[in-house]
């Protein structure tokens, strides 16, 4: 959804407003109220508050807010992600920052499904910012905004710094250390050095053989170029999904991807190491010579397809990318 679109279907507020019977001035103290309800000082907004205490311009402090989907039945992995940064954040204001200035809110879909159908939300999450139109904090330009959502922008950190630059203020995350990462990297180093000892004391290591040692190098080679340690540093979603419902596999940009592409690569490049190394190691060992062409021709269409494969996924990733072979 475009902001524009949405920022114009928000003229259905005021009509709104008398239809819920919300007349008069926009309240802090009732968003203030909503904050304290929260552990994590997000304050959770219906209709008649999103509309009262959020959208008007006149207002004197600025809100942040998240339209999402929290429910587990809409299965939506950013909204949950972004909650967490969104989080962090508020919590961050909550405790450092002038809690008269800037409200940290939440808009879920199961409170206000009206309001969205109304602003044609289509896609979710969104993060919106309603800056102060009145007071000493007031910006020269009160109009509503909607903060794009980058890999950037879904840390603590990254939102924070965004935000800040936006609203002229400092704003600092309170992001707890995880000791539990720390905890698993001793535990790996040690169980590593263990195991490493123990392979030099009791296995002879040339006793495995090469093809072994050919397979574990390839299952390494595979893991690393696949996108697997980006999936660990960014933690993106397993799969997405189109306007339409259907199931995404891929995101068509080279700067995001979802997790099941690591391993649809994964495996599209092991078919084809598969497939090399069939036709230069066991395919010229066969005895017959219509058995050993029919074998080449097979495994090198099989190499072709997947090859053109990927070259297809390259191109979705990345529209410029020039080269094609059998596939678009």
């Amino acid at each position: 959804m475009r902001l524009l679109a949405a920022l114009g279907a928000l003229s259905f507020a005021g009509q709104l407003l008398l239809s819920y019977g919300v007349v008069g001035a926009q309240s802090l103290s009732e968003l203030q109220t909503l904050v304290k309800k929260d552990s994590d000082s997000l304050a959770r907004l219906d209709i008649d508050a999103f509309v009262k205490n959020v959208v008007p311009e006149s207002k004197s402090y600025a809100v942040v807010v998240q339209l999402t989907a929290l429910s587990p039945k809409y299965k939506c992995e950013p909204c949950v992600k972004l909650d967490k940064t969104l989080r962090a954040v508020a919590r961050g204001w909550n405790r450092h920052g002038d809690k008269d200035r800037i409200i940290f809110a939440s808009m879920d879909v199961d409170d206000g499904e009206e309001l969205f159908h109304k602003m044609k939300i289509e896609q979710i999450p969104r993060l919106m910012v309603f800056p102060a139109g009145a007071g000493p904090h007031a910006l020269a330009n009160a109009s509503p905004r909607e903060m794009t959502i980058k890999e950037e922008t879904m840390t603590p950190v990254g939102m924070s710094a965004k935000l800040s630059t936006l609203l002229g203020v400092e704003i600092k995350p309170d992001v707890p250390v995880d000791y539990s990462k720390y905890l698993k990297s001793i535990l790996a180093v040690q169980a590593a050095g263990v195991g490493a000892y123990l392979a030099y004391k009791f296995v002879n290591l040339r006793m495995l053989g090469r093809n072994l040692w050919a397979i574990a190098t390839i299952m390494f080679v595979l893991l690393m170029t696949s996108g697997f340690m980006w999936n660990k540093i960014n933690d993106p979603p397993y799969m997405g999904q189109t306007k339409s419902g259907e199931v995404a596999l891929f995101v068509p940009t080279n700067s995001q991807q979802f997790a099941v592409e690591t391993q649809i690569v994964a495996v599209t490049y092991a078919v084809c190491a598969l497939c090399i190394v069939i036709l230069v190691k066991h395919a010229p060992k066969i005895q017959g010579a219509d058995q050993r062409t029919f074998v080449t021709l097979v495994f090198v269409l099989v190499l072709m397809l997947m090859f053109s494969y990927l070259n297809s996924v390259f191109r979705l990733k990345m529209p410029g990318y020039p080269f094609k072979l059998l596939l678009e």
